[in-house]
């Protein structure tokens, strides 16, 4: 479980509430329940108009993977596109099922591998799993754009929220007492808005994207792994090959050196 990003969200706020304490405010000052309905229930009004009904459901889901992501381990799938490599050296593309009921890889290795075992050629796996990668960039694009759409909602809801306020002060003149106080709390409809566009819903953005950013480098890593593997190339020089993407995603500065053909532990597919 990703640990850091509430902890960094709770960071935050905290931030903000601090500042506000540390400047001579009160907490309950920045507590307005019409200020946070109109904001909140504005946002995710017009956000619900903006998307598809379809990625509405997948809201939850949206929000489990970025507390709960899974990502395709870079080092272990070198190591099972080598070990699946010997294997198709020594004994043939067809062992390949076989030593796919042994282990477990990514669900788009084992897809690739199967089109290898199937005959395709290189040009067609390259195609079909490219064709996959992109269907699969799109669906879960669609969680980052949710998020973006409602960070760009609020902040503009905050500010009707403090014409609103205003309108209300402004018509009401009478008690100058009151009038300063009145204002402020209308300004508290746009620190909500504001607040909650940065603090949650672009930040909850850009994090899917990064965490998508990185799944796709690993299945083109996958898709140039599965090229080799039907290409017949050496194990070694695959890892070698594939090293690059290691360097990329976890920021080493030279391709870790390949540790010789030997298989990997026996595993199992893993399912989708």
């Amino acid at each position: 479980m990703d640990l850091i990003t509430p902890i960094a969200f709770v960071f935050a706020v905290a931030a903000v509430v601090a500042a506000d304490v540390l400047d001579g405010g009160a907490i309950r000052a920045l507590i307005n329940i019409p200020a946070m309905v109109l904001v909140l229930g504005g946002t995710m009004g017009a956000t619900v108009m903006s998307v598809a009904n379809s990625d509405l459901r997948k809201v939850p889901s949206y929000l489990a993977k970025v507390l709960r992501p899974k990502l395709t381990k870079i080092d272990q799938t070198i190591e099972d596109v080598a070990a699946l490599a010997e294997v198709a050296r020594r004994e043939g593309l067809l062992r390949l099922e076989d030593e796919l009921s042994k282990r477990t890889v990514s669900p788009f290795l084992a897809r690739g591998v199967q089109l290898i075992v199937d005959g395709a050629d290189e040009e067609r796996i390259r195609l079909l799993l490219e064709q996959e990668l992109s269907i699969f960039e799109t669906r879960e694009a669609n969680g980052a754009i949710f998020f973006e759409t409602a960070g760009g909602f609020a902040p503009t809801l905050g500010i009707i929220g403090t014409v609103v306020g205003l309108v209300s002060v402004l018509s009401n003149l009478s008690n100058i007492q009151k009038l300063a106080p009145s204002i402020a709390t209308a300004f508290i409809a746009t620190l909500w808005g504001v607040s909650s566009a940065n603090l949650f819903w672009l930040p909850i953005s850009n994090k899917m994207k990064n965490t998508l950013r990185g799944e796709v480098q690993a299945r083109e890593m996958i898709i140039e792994g599965c090229i080799a593997i039907a290409a017949g190339q050496n194990p070694r020089l695959i890892t070698e090959q594939l090293a690059i993407y290691r360097e990329e995603k976890r920021g080493k500065k030279g391709p870790k050196e390949a540790e010789g053909a030997e298989e990997s532990p026996e595993l199992k597919v893993v399912g989708k």
